[in-house]
């Protein structure tokens, strides 16, 4: 295969998933490692892509994926970080739940957790939860977006306006090099950032391709955040880097077909 049409396979697989590793492009191509990592780094001297910790990312900052790219891009690493996440959850907590597919796997791990109040601009997080007698769910008003079923504007805000939580957790489009939290919209980057202020602990869920990316709208400063929780795919450089700004990154492994890890690990014990 010529190294052009590589490459322009390269792009329309990223322009699809939004995300790529070395491993499957191997595979996927039938060429050597070297082969591909020399493909990457061309990409991205031309500014079309940006390699990072296994793999790659594009470089856009307008355009999300679909939420049907989403949702299956990524899976084993979401439902991980997912679980985690909902560990650090106690009884009788009151938390606020975030839009997004990885925050949407934290809902699916709450059920059965304990008392705990949720205030979610989530439709899907508040199905998920909705049969659990043990949880209540507050639901705000907004303007409904298809495809993640979020809601946001000025209802929405107003709604969160009413309360102060224990833990809120945040889903990202991105974290920029900058130190900062970033979305694709600026309504919901608002609300991002309303629910950041008014918990007294806040902690962003994300894989590893949303590092490094900076998105449209920023959300606040990486500072206003307590814990990430990610997986073990995450650039070290970019846990470094922080861990650095006073940020605790727990990451957690990806769980194997036999058995599934149910605590968040720290890279230590990763």
């Amino acid at each position: 295969m010529l190294q052009e049409e590589r490459q322009k396979k390269i792009m329309e697989y990223l322009q699809h998933h939004g995300t790529l590793r070395v491993t499957d492009l191997v595979e996927r191509l039938g060429v050597s490692r070297e082969t591909v990592r020399r493909d990457l780094q061309e990409l991205e001297h031309q500014g079309v892509l940006r390699k990072v910790h296994g793999g790659a990312i594009l470089t856009r900052t307008g355009v999300e994926p679909t939420f049907a790219v989403r949702r299956t891009t990524n899976i084993k690493e979401k439902e991980a970080i997912g679980r985690a996440a909902a560990g650090l959850v106690e009884d009788g907590d009151t938390i606020f739940l975030d839009l997004g597919t990885t925050a949407l796997e934290v809902a699916r791990h709450l059920r059965g957790r304990g008392r705990i109040t949720v205030v979610t601009n989530s439709v899907q997080a508040a199905l998920e939860l909705i049969d659990d007698e043990a949880i209540n769910v507050y639901l705000t008003g907004g303007m409904l977006r298809s495809g993640d079923l979020s809601l946001s504007g000025r209802f929405a805000r107003h709604m969160l306006a009413q309360f102060y939580v224990d833990k809120a957790f945040i889903g990202v489009a991105g974290i920029s090099l900058a130190g900062d939290l970033t979305d694709f919209h600026v309504e919901e980057a608002e609300v991002r950032n309303m629910m950041i202020e008014r918990a007294k602990e806040v902690i962003v869920v994300a894989d590893h391709s949303k590092f490094g990316v900076t998105a449209f709208t920023r959300v606040s400063a990486l500072t206003a955040v307590h814990r990430i929780v990610t997986d073990a795919g995450t650039d070290p450089e970019q846990i470094f880097m922080i861990r650095s700004l006073g940020v605790e990154v727990f990451t957690v492994p990806i769980p194997c077909e036999e058995g599934k890890h149910n605590h968040v690990q720290t890279d230590e014990e990763v």
